[in-house]
């Protein structure tokens, strides 16, 4: 006997592809992480063109490189925009059977090798100057990192502004948003440490300051960045969810016998199961039961 609940946990399926009460609280969410992300590129990409158009005509190589910099931050960005442009395309598409929450996993992936690499960058750099020093143009170079903490610091905050969320699902997290914020963020980091060790270099003499910074920051950001790669990764190769299995398996112990069970994340926020059971329980309950524990795209249980 199978019982099968593709896509029925709560009974009513909203055209997004997830259970109706989580759906609009999710859709709601991610539209909101849309046009903060919208603002943002909009803020950077002004940010970007005017420090490269001031850098030119005022010789200012620092700031003509910031801009530029500023650049592959738009490029983060838009990756992040464009995944949720996809997204509301393709969310009533019947070639995604659980919808279309990886896409905004695999952004967040993508975006956070990118912001991996630029860690290594750094920490390349910043090695490579403790072992070639050079001079630092230092009023220029505090110019230019107090106005790429002011910028990132707006992003920040645009970025960090709480939209409404349904309180039982508060904390799943939108991985194609985290790899954005965690870029900024790791921007907005950068630029305090530089802005002390420049203050540190011009008005002390302490110039070794300024690539211990570099180097922290490098590693630092390489952190965040392994950190999300592992989340995103392990949902895009259907990794077990060996915590929820832990916890069905404690849950139903009394009223089922697994002989077999797999669980895994369909998305941030979905998850599917497979399991063979021995059971008199009726099926109905152990529905309820595992609706209690996680939100699920798909369920099949066989039983003997």
């Amino acid at each position: 006997m199978y019982f099968n609940m593709e896509l029925q946990i709560i009974d009513n399926i909203i055209n997004h592809g997830y259970p109706l009460d989580y759906g609009r609280c999710f859709v709601m969410q991610e539209f909101g992480n849309e046009r903060k992300t919208l603002i943002v590129i909009v803020l950077t990409l002004v940010t970007m063109v005017a420090e490269i158009v001031v850098g030119y005509y005022a010789h200012s190589m620092a700031l003509f490189a910031d801009g530029c910099h500023m650049g592959t931050h738009a490029l983060a960005l838009s990756i992040t925009f464009f995944t949720y442009v996809l997204i509301r395309k393709f969310a009533n598409s019947p070639s995604f059977v659980f919808g279309t929450g990886k896409f905004s996993t695999l952004s967040g992936f993508a975006s956070s090798i990118l912001l991996g690499v630029t860690g290594i960058y750094i920490i390349k750099e910043a090695i490579e100057r403790f072992i070639n020093p050079i001079a630092i143009e230092l009023n220029e170079a505090i110019i230019v990192a107090i106005i790429g903490f002011v910028v990132n610091l707006l992003c920040i905050m645009i970025m960090g502004g709480q939209e409404h969320r349904c309180e039982e699902h508060a904390h799943e997290e939108d991985y194609n948003f985290k790899a954005a914020y965690m870029h900024i963020l790791s921007d907005l980091m950068t630029s305090v440490f530089a802005i002390g060790a420049l203050f540190a270099a011009k008005y002390i003499g302490w110039n070794f300051l300024d690539p211990i910074v570099g180097l922290i920051g490098g590693i630092i950001i390489c952190v965040w960045a392994f950190g999300l790669i592992k989340s995103t990764g392990l949902i895009l190769l259907d990794a077990e969810a060996v915590d929820l299995k832990s916890k069905i398996v404690e849950k139903l112990q009394q009223e089922a016998d697994f002989k077999e069970l797999h669980v895994w994340k369909t998305s941030e926020h979905g998850y599917s199961l497979i399991a063979k059971i021995n059971t008199e329980t009726d099926l109905s309950y152990i529905k309820e039961q595992l609706v209690n524990l996680a939100e699920f795209d798909s369920v099949t249980i066989e039983k003997n």
